[in-house]
């Protein structure tokens, strides 16, 4: 047993029950039978039949022939992938059967030759990101071809008897405002008072801190203990802090683990408000299965991304996060693969103990801790049901800070803790891990697949060997199988070409962190993503020029492929395939340009719109019948009539805003204070802020606000429009990214002085 560093090892004794649970699943305990034997001799037959039928090589019109039937079959029997589980199946091995033969031609007919090493190196590098990405492909569809949809699983028995819990709530340099509504959602949360305890880690005050050689940071960080020690005692909740920041999160968490004892533990972001049902809908998991030691959970967002954001995607697409949260997490949990996400998530604490609590090798302390305990024949449960609401970067630069630590996490574990070399772990969880690894050398590929089509434009490089037949033959059934395929797995959870304009925003600045991780794997260390930030006005991000020369070098590309169209007449059949490829790229370049040309952030708390009757009692003790409009973190909007408008502009009115209550949601009480009032379609629109008198007050704003996650579902699948397969992309482009072209190219003259005189935006 290797405990984490900074963490004082301590094993309980598992229980008989628990013992024999995980005997039964230890890989090291399982005997072959002969029907398992026959059956794996049966799969590798028919993989190798399915292989050798996608590298059978026959002419252009057969193999065209071929794809268009395949593809053809595949919409048929995907109409009946939701009744039966084999037309699922069957229709992912059709489609992956043209992107299989796609890749032996490809391996067999397009690369240069190795005597005329200026296109063969270029190309084979093309080849090789081309191999890594097929790599994932594989694994990705081993991940998710029978995703497990689970329902919340409810504490059974006499109360007195269900496992406590301990909520643990990290924070560093968070406002007290914001740790405010965390810990005033996790008091709310339904559970037994004697059994629920909600402790406040801070590492922003700790005794290293308060000794700070710098007066003015040591006096920082004695203001900061102070607040929040009175903030926790206002809420009734316990303040935890440490000698010294070692370690990290991983540090942080595993401090409060070895003063604290209850039989579960409850991690939450500082920013992630949790649900009142949030331990109703998890804890009876691990009543029922005594071998499992974590139920995750999504984490659901409340504000946009930048991306979301400058291109105004928030209400309109599903999230990047979705696809991962409601696709491929579930498709891990099939594998017993489910990881751990560092929040919103459940853990056994005997099974932490055996490890020593949280792991913290690597800056991605959450799924290092899910290896090490599923190599252990630990078991794990995901649960898509949003149980918390939590906040995104708001700036492109924060933004790219989060994605680098999780790039050199997964890529830190890849080389510290490689799965397929990991003793303990199943077949089938080592392949969910390492498609988990491998995605986050996407920093690789991308660039390579965008900036190709270059060598020849500009230097008329021949690194890929095609024709326009070739092309229509190959190329263009693969990109169709696959455009298809992603829409048939992620369905409403990810529009075409979204992954790769992520992917592409984030590989330059990304790289950076990821090569320095590859040549000292053993150097990242943690640093905490920054929230709340915000953008004063529109402009482009510090972290734009990259996009920017991208952009300009695919438009000179594009216009390079024009002037080889019409002076070498008998080239024309392979640049043609090239201009299409640039295009695409350009098409890309230009949506990343809009997403790094940031909008300014008007608001600082996002709204949902609520439909809910209210009443408001005046100083007087008048009531007023209006209703909720939207709300916030920060306040509420209501409608009244406008009979009420002189009484609600009476300065001295300190208004009590009580909202009645639903079948799934009690009423709220709370203070008010009224910012704004106008007239809007015919009603008085109210703007009032939170004014809480008390503490029950905070706990009822919080739990008004975040409470119910009914809510939270309806907002996703008001988001999950499906594209159309083959031209949602184009789609997406049209109507967000080209809506902003303007603005941009309007700001880009500016940018570009800047650029050439290396001055800061």
């Amino acid at each position: 047993m290797t405990p984490s560093p900074g963490a004082k090892t301590v094993v309980r004794p598992l229980n008989n029950k628990a013992q024999h649970a995980k005997r039964q699943s230890s890989p090291n305990s399982r005997r072959f039978s002969l029907r398992s034997v026959l059956l794996w001799i049966l799969l590798l037959l028919s993989a190798g039949l399915f292989l050798a039928l996608a590298a059978l090589p026959v002419g252009r019109l057969a193999s065209a022939a071929i794809s268009v039937g395949v593809v053809v079959a595949a919409f048929v029997l995907g109409r009946f992938a939701q009744r039966f589980w084999h037309a699922r199946t069957l229709t992912v091995l059709l489609l992956a059967f043209v992107t299989f033969r796609y890749f032996f031609w490809r391996l067999t007919g397009t690369l240069p030759p190795v005597d005329d090493l200026v296109n063969f190196v270029p190309g084979v590098t093309l080849f090789a990101a081309e191999a890594l990405s097929f790599v994932l492909f594989l694994t990705s569809l081993f991940v998710i071809i029978d995703p497990i949809t689970r329902e919340p699983s409810e504490p059974t028995g006499d109360p007195a008897l269900w496992p406590s819990v301990d909520v643990y709530i990290p924070s560093y340099n968070e406002e007290p405002e914001l740790l405010e509504t965390t810990l005033a959602a996790a008091v709310c949360i339904d559970y037994p008072r004697d059994k629920l305890h909600v402790y406040l880690l801070d590492d922003g005050g700790t005794d290293q801190k308060l000794a700070h050689a710098d007066p003015e940071q040591a006096a920082a960080a004695l203001r900061r203990r102070e607040t929040l020690t009175a903030l926790c005692g206002r809420l009734q909740v316990t303040y935890m802090t440490r000698p010294r920041n070692e370690h990290a999160k991983a540090g942080n968490i595993n401090h409060a683990f070895q003063k604290t004892s209850g039989d579960l533990v409850l991690i939450l972001d500082a920013d992630h408000v949790p649900t009142v049902g949030i331990l109703k809908a998890t804890v009876g998991f691990f009543q029922q299965d005594a071998g499992l030691f974590l139920v995750q959970t999504p984490h659901f967002f409340v504000n946009p991304d930048p991306v979301e954001y400058n291109l105004g995607t928030f209400e309109r697409m599903p999230s990047e996060n979705e696809m991962f949260y409601y696709s491929i997490q579930p498709g891990l949990d099939r594998w017993n693969g489910s990881f751990f996400c560092g929040s919103a998530a459940v853990l056994r604490r005997s099974a932490l103990e055996e490890v020593g609590g949280f792991s913290g090798d690597t800056v991605t302390e959450d799924c290092e801790t899910a290896l090490e305990l599923h190599s252990r024949g630990w078991r794990s449960v995901y649960l898509p049901r949003p149980l918390i609401a939590g906040l995104q970067p708001e700036t492109f630069d924060s933004f790219i800070a989060q994605r680098s630590r999780w790039t050199q996490g997964m890529i830190q574990l890849f080389l510290l803790k490689n799965p397929l070399l990991k003793r303990g772990l199943t077949f089938s969880q080592r392949l969910c891990y390492l498609s988990t690894m491998l995605y986050w050398f996407f920093w690789f590929w991308r660039p390579i697949f965008l900036l190709s089509p270059l060598c020849y434009a500009l230097f008329g490089l021949e690194i890929y060997r095609i024709n326009l037949p070739d092309f229509a033959c190959f190329v263009i059934p693969h990109v169709f199988a696959a455009a298809f395929l992603s829409q048939f797995l992620h369905g409403r959870m990810r529009w075409p070409l979204f992954s790769e304009l992520y992917e592409y925003l984030q590989s330059f600045h990304v790289s950076r962190a990821a090569l320095a991780t590859l040549i000292r794997p053993r150097d990242p260390v943690f640093k905490v993503t920054a929230k709340g930030q915000s953008v004063e006005q529109d402009g482009f991000s510090p972290l734009a020029t990259p996009f920017i020369v991208t952009t300009l070098l695919l438009i000179a590309g594009l216009a390079m492929c024009a002037w080889r169209y019409s002076v070498f007449p008998e080239h024309r059949a392979a640049i043609l395939p090239v201009a299409v490829w640039n295009s695409l790229s350009l098409l890309l370049a230009l949506g990343g340009l809009a997403v790094v040309y940031e909008r300014k952030r008007v608001r600082r708390q996002e709204r949902f719109t609520v439909d809910r009757p209210a009443v408001l009692t005046l100083a007087d003790g008048s009531a007023i019948d209006l209703s909720v409009a939207d709300v916030s973190a920060g306040g509420v909007g209501l409608l009244a009539d406008p009979r009420w408008r002189e009484q609600l502009a009476r300065p001295d009115a300190a208004p009590v805003l009580t909202i009645t209550a639903t079948e799934t949601e009690a009423a709220t009480t709370t203070g008010v204070r009224i910012h704004r009032i106008e007239m809007r379609n015919g009603e008085l629109a109210v703007g009032a802020g939170f004014a809480p008198r008390d503490r029950q007050d905070i706990v009822e704003m919080a739990r008004f606000v975040f409470g119910n996650s009914v809510g939270w579902d309806d907002f996703l699948d008001r988001k999950r429009v499906g594209a159309p397969t083959f031209f949602g992309g184009l789609l997406f482009f049209a109507t967000r990214v080209v809506p902003r072209l303007g603005h941009v190219l309007l700001a880009l003259p500016g940018a570009l002085r800047r650029i050439l005189t290396f001055q800061a935006p």
